[in-house]
């Protein structure tokens, strides 16, 4: 798994991001006016104007956190005083976002999961960045297709609610001509007694270092106002899991299916998986999933070496509904030169019926469609092949 590496902590506050747009340039808003913190505020964001980098270190805030009320994404109204006694993670997102905001939301995932007993003492909140979308339905519906209907509080009301609560945070955000949504998207930490204690933008860089980097910077502010201030070596080095772990064994259930794939050299075919034929190895993953993109090596390897000894192929399975396009998706698989096809999950059916739960996962199916083999997580090439080798002459 990448480590975590220092050299990636550039300095980079207050971006401006266009929701439709990748690696947008970043531009200085506005800030606390007044006091201590006003002034460190503009401190920093001076020492950064113009600099394009890849990892905000963010700003320390002792101001206390304005409070708001608006209606979760079951629709339940909340308001930010009832999380009084928590440590809440307050980010801003756009309820059309397919570009940064997804990011956040990997960040996240992450640190929620590596919070581990701490997690009941860390409320995630989002706070809906959209105007034009938002209705409790577009909260919920984005919640659901980006693995965190459980994991937050997704908060929207009528567009003046939304835009007094901007206002407080100095967040802006406006709708520009064919709905693009520009915004900033900034999170805040939030300590247990209700003060503003820390506050980065969350970069549009979906690599793995910078997605960790991020990560580890919470966790990193999180960890001293949790109960008993734990010690940041407690907790695990910025795991890069992108949904939570679950298992699945053999099953007898077939799971046959057909998709539109990409091959190779990024022309779009169509693959049959479970409708005769030889096994075939299943990679479940997504372009800007860390963990998918380090194990891309082993599966090459292990592609190659199927190839040449007769073994399962690799059959790529992207989830397709976590993707700005499927333009990205072909980029992807051109620019990486991964040797197998990708067929994309357009509906999340697939992952459904293999009962994926996190991603990277690894699936021997059978000529007939029956799992023979599952994995979930990393992987090294050697045993993959030899799990491979021990269950792909198993029968279905």
């Amino acid at each position: 798994m990448t480590r975590w590496k220092s050299w990636v902590m550039l300095i980079g506050l207050l971006g401006l991001v266009v929701g439709g747009v990748w690696g947008a340039d970043r531009l200085v808003t506005s800030w606390h006016p007044g006091g201590p913190t006003a002034a460190s505020g503009t401190q920093a964001i001076a020492r950064v104007t113009s600099v394009q980098t890849e990892v905000d270190s963010g700003v320390t805030l002792h101001k206390p956190a304005p409070n708001f009320t608006l209606t979760d994404q079951d629709g339940h109204v909340v308001s930010l005083r009832q999380y009084r006694g928590k440590v809440v993670v307050l980010s801003f997102i756009d309820s059309r976002c397919t570009t940064v905001c997804p990011l956040t939301a990997v960040v996240l995932r992450n640190v929620r999961h590596d919070l581990g007993a701490y997690r009941s003492d860390v409320q995630l909140v989002a706070v809906n960045a959209n105007p034009a979308a938002a209705s409790v339905a577009d909260v919920r519906q984005w919640s659901a297709q980006h693995h965190m209907l459980h994991q937050w509080a997704y908060l929207t009301g009528s567009a003046a609610a939304l835009k007094a609560v901007w206002a407080h945070y100095y967040v802006s955000s406006q709708v520009l001509k064919g709905g693009v949504v520009q915004h900033v998207p900034a999170v805040y930490v939030i300590g247990p007694r209700g003060h503003e204690r820390w506050l980065y933008i969350n970069a549009s860089d979906d690599s793995a270092p910078v997605l960790t980097a991020q990560v580890h910077n919470l966790m990193a502010h999180i960890a001293p106002l949790l109960p008993g201030h734990p010690a940041l070596r407690q907790f695990p080095q910025a795991r890069q899991l992108t949904y939570l772990a679950g298992t699945l064994g053999p099953t007898g259930h077939a799971h046959p299916f057909s998709a539109p794939a990409i091959r190779p050299d990024g022309r779009v075919a169509s693959v049959h998986v479970g409708q005769g034929g030889t096994p075939i190895l299943l990679d479940f993953f997504a372009t800007w999933c860390p963990d998918c993109q380090e194990e891309v090596p082993a599966l090459t390897a292990y592609q190659h070496e199927a190839a040449r000894h007769h073994l399962p192929r690799v059959l790529g399975v992207d989830l397709r509904l976590s993707e700005s396009s499927t333009k990205a998706v072909q980029h992807y698989v051109v620019h990486t030169g991964l040797p197998y096809p990708v067929a994309l999950d357009t509906t999340g059916a697939i992952a459904a019926a293999y009962g994926v739960s996190g991603i990277p996962t690894e699936v021997l199916v059978s000529p007939s469609g029956h799992i023979l083999w599952y994995h979930q997580g990393l992987i090294a090439e050697a045993a993959l092949r030899q799990a491979v080798q021990r269950y792909g002459t198993a029968g279905g």
